[in-house]
Protein backbone atom coordinates (compact mmCIF):
# COMPACT_ATOMS: atom_id res chain seq x y z
CA UNK A 1 0.00 0.00 0.00
CA UNK A 2 1.36 3.52 -0.81
CA UNK A 3 2.36 5.60 1.68
CA UNK A 4 1.03 9.04 1.81
CA UNK A 5 3.37 11.81 3.52
CA UNK A 6 2.02 15.09 3.28
CA UNK A 7 2.29 18.67 5.84
CA UNK A 8 -0.34 21.20 5.85
CA UNK A 9 0.60 24.92 6.59
CA UNK A 10 -1.02 28.26 7.42
CA UNK A 11 -0.48 30.99 9.70
CA UNK A 12 -1.44 30.33 13.11
CA UNK A 13 -2.52 26.09 12.70
CA UNK A 14 -5.39 27.42 14.12
CA UNK A 15 -8.26 27.72 11.33
CA UNK A 16 -7.43 26.28 7.87
CA UNK A 17 -4.62 23.97 7.99
CA UNK A 18 -6.00 21.90 10.81
CA UNK A 19 -8.86 21.22 8.98
CA UNK A 20 -7.44 20.61 5.79
CA UNK A 21 -5.09 18.12 7.66
CA UNK A 22 -7.84 15.96 8.98
CA UNK A 23 -9.67 16.33 5.48
CA UNK A 24 -6.62 15.24 3.54
CA UNK A 25 -6.23 12.04 6.50
CA UNK A 26 -9.83 11.34 5.97
CA UNK A 27 -9.76 11.24 2.54
CA UNK A 28 -7.09 9.38 1.64
CA UNK A 29 -7.65 6.73 4.15
CA UNK A 30 -11.63 6.28 2.45
CA UNK A 31 -9.06 5.15 -0.86
CA UNK A 32 -6.85 2.72 1.15
CA UNK A 33 -3.72 4.64 1.60
CA UNK A 34 -1.18 4.99 4.08
CA UNK A 35 -0.81 8.19 5.47
CA UNK A 36 0.84 10.81 7.88
CA UNK A 37 -0.68 14.29 7.02
CA UNK A 38 0.25 16.81 9.82
CA UNK A 39 0.01 20.64 9.90
CA UNK A 40 1.88 23.91 11.24
CA UNK A 41 1.83 27.33 11.13
CA UNK A 42 4.08 30.22 10.09
CA UNK A 43 3.56 32.23 13.87
CA UNK A 44 1.65 28.99 15.35
CA UNK A 45 2.74 27.09 18.41
CA UNK A 46 0.74 25.46 20.93
CA UNK A 47 -3.01 27.28 20.88
CA UNK A 48 -6.08 25.72 20.19
CA UNK A 49 -8.57 25.89 17.21
CA UNK A 50 -10.19 29.04 17.22
CA UNK A 51 -14.12 27.91 18.55
CA UNK A 52 -15.62 29.06 14.99
CA UNK A 53 -13.34 26.75 12.96
CA UNK A 54 -14.08 23.79 15.61
CA UNK A 55 -18.09 24.75 15.30
CA UNK A 56 -17.65 24.93 11.32
CA UNK A 57 -15.62 21.86 10.77
CA UNK A 58 -17.99 19.39 13.71
CA UNK A 59 -20.55 20.80 11.14
CA UNK A 60 -18.60 17.98 8.69
CA UNK A 61 -17.99 15.47 10.95
CA UNK A 62 -14.43 16.75 11.84
CA UNK A 63 -13.23 17.00 15.04
CA UNK A 64 -10.87 19.53 16.12
CA UNK A 65 -11.18 19.47 19.60
CA UNK A 66 -7.53 17.98 20.18
CA UNK A 67 -5.34 19.50 17.94
CA UNK A 68 -3.02 21.56 19.10
CA UNK A 69 -0.85 23.91 16.85
CA UNK A 70 2.81 23.97 15.78
CA UNK A 71 5.53 26.16 14.63
CA UNK A 72 6.67 26.16 11.20
CA UNK A 73 10.44 25.42 10.77
CA UNK A 74 12.75 23.50 8.52
CA UNK A 75 13.01 20.32 10.45
CA UNK A 76 9.06 19.70 10.01
CA UNK A 77 8.60 20.74 6.17
CA UNK A 78 12.05 18.30 5.86
CA UNK A 79 10.37 15.53 7.78
CA UNK A 80 6.38 16.12 7.92
CA UNK A 81 6.53 17.23 4.14
CA UNK A 82 8.19 14.83 2.15
CA UNK A 83 6.18 14.05 -0.20
CA UNK A 84 3.88 17.36 -0.80
CA UNK A 85 3.81 20.41 1.56
CA UNK A 86 0.21 22.32 1.37
CA UNK A 87 -0.13 26.33 2.06
CA UNK A 88 -3.31 27.89 2.57
CA UNK A 89 -1.83 31.03 0.46
CA UNK A 90 1.41 31.77 -1.35
CA UNK A 91 2.39 34.32 0.75
CA UNK A 92 2.71 30.25 3.26
CA UNK A 93 4.36 29.02 -0.05
CA UNK A 94 7.25 31.57 -0.10
CA UNK A 95 7.94 31.16 4.36
CA UNK A 96 8.66 27.26 3.08
CA UNK A 97 10.58 28.38 0.04
CA UNK A 98 12.45 30.56 2.53
CA UNK A 99 13.01 27.87 5.09
CA UNK A 100 14.03 25.43 2.51
CA UNK A 101 14.85 26.77 -0.42
CA UNK A 102 14.53 23.24 -2.41
CA UNK A 103 11.44 22.86 -1.37
CA UNK A 104 9.37 24.83 -3.91
CA UNK A 105 9.12 21.42 -6.20
CA UNK A 106 7.05 19.98 -3.79
CA UNK A 107 5.06 22.82 -1.88
CA UNK A 108 1.46 24.36 -3.66
CA UNK A 109 -0.96 26.55 -2.57
CA UNK A 110 -4.40 24.41 -1.74
CA UNK A 111 -5.89 26.16 -4.61
CA UNK A 112 -2.94 25.69 -7.00
CA UNK A 113 -3.19 22.02 -6.29
CA UNK A 114 -6.62 21.43 -7.14
CA UNK A 115 -6.19 23.44 -10.22
CA UNK A 116 -3.39 21.18 -11.05
CA UNK A 117 -4.57 18.18 -10.30
CA UNK A 118 -7.99 18.86 -12.77
CA UNK A 119 -5.93 19.97 -15.19
CA UNK A 120 -3.69 17.08 -15.22
CA UNK A 121 -6.18 14.46 -14.31
CA UNK A 122 -5.37 10.32 -13.20
CA UNK A 123 -1.67 9.86 -14.47
CA UNK A 124 -1.47 6.18 -15.10
CA UNK A 125 2.35 6.99 -15.33
CA UNK A 126 2.65 7.60 -11.97
CA UNK A 127 3.27 5.45 -8.67
CA UNK A 128 3.92 7.60 -6.22
CA UNK A 129 3.31 11.12 -4.81
CA UNK A 130 7.05 12.53 -6.04
CA UNK A 131 5.91 10.71 -9.70
CA UNK A 132 2.63 12.55 -9.56
CA UNK A 133 3.69 15.82 -8.55
CA UNK A 134 6.26 16.10 -11.20
CA UNK A 135 3.90 14.82 -13.63
CA UNK A 136 1.08 17.57 -12.24
CA UNK A 137 3.66 20.56 -12.09
CA UNK A 138 5.29 20.08 -15.55
CA UNK A 139 6.73 23.25 -16.48
CA UNK A 140 5.68 25.09 -13.08
CA UNK A 141 7.49 28.07 -12.45
CA UNK A 142 7.54 30.13 -9.08
CA UNK A 143 6.84 33.52 -10.54
CA UNK A 144 3.32 31.74 -12.08
CA UNK A 145 2.62 30.63 -8.55
CA UNK A 146 3.20 34.27 -6.87
CA UNK A 147 1.72 36.00 -9.87
CA UNK A 148 -1.46 33.63 -9.74
CA UNK A 149 -3.12 36.02 -8.06
CA UNK A 150 -5.71 35.58 -4.66
CA UNK A 151 -7.53 32.56 -6.61
CA UNK A 152 -4.59 30.77 -5.53
CA UNK A 153 -5.21 31.61 -1.19
CA UNK A 154 -7.72 30.57 1.08
CA UNK A 155 -9.03 33.41 2.82
CA UNK A 156 -8.41 33.13 6.60
CA UNK A 157 -11.23 33.42 8.65
CA UNK A 158 -9.76 34.35 12.04
CA UNK A 159 -11.78 36.94 13.88
CA UNK A 160 -14.24 36.85 11.47
CA UNK A 161 -17.69 35.34 12.32
CA UNK A 162 -18.61 31.80 12.70
CA UNK A 163 -20.25 32.44 8.91
CA UNK A 164 -16.63 33.21 7.73
CA UNK A 165 -15.42 29.89 9.36
CA UNK A 166 -18.58 27.72 7.83
CA UNK A 167 -17.50 29.06 4.15
CA UNK A 168 -13.49 28.38 4.72
CA UNK A 169 -14.43 24.58 5.78
CA UNK A 170 -16.73 24.28 2.68
CA UNK A 171 -14.19 25.77 0.25
CA UNK A 172 -11.21 23.30 1.54
CA UNK A 173 -13.35 20.33 1.84
CA UNK A 174 -14.26 21.39 -2.11
CA UNK A 175 -10.36 21.50 -2.49
CA UNK A 176 -9.72 18.49 -1.23
CA UNK A 177 -12.51 16.48 -2.42
CA UNK A 178 -11.20 17.33 -5.72
CA UNK A 179 -7.44 16.56 -5.06
CA UNK A 180 -8.04 13.33 -3.51
CA UNK A 181 -9.55 11.29 -5.90
CA UNK A 182 -6.86 12.48 -8.53
CA UNK A 183 -3.63 11.92 -6.07
CA UNK A 184 -4.75 8.16 -4.93
CA UNK A 185 -6.05 6.96 -8.25
CA UNK A 186 -2.56 8.03 -9.85
CA UNK A 187 0.01 6.55 -6.74
CA UNK A 188 -2.20 4.00 -6.59
CA UNK A 189 -3.20 2.83 -9.79
CA UNK A 190 -5.94 -0.11 -10.17
CA UNK A 191 -4.41 -3.98 -10.98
Amino acid sequence: MPRVHLLIVCTANVCRSPVVEHLFRRALTSHGLDVDVTSAGTHGGQNVVHRNTVIAAGEIGVDLSQHVSRHLDGDLIENDGADLVVTMTREHLLRVVELVPDAFDRTFTLPELALLSKRHGVDPLTRDVGSWRRAISMGRQRADVIDGGEAYDVEDPYGGPRGAHRRMVKQVDELVSQIVPVLAASVDPPD
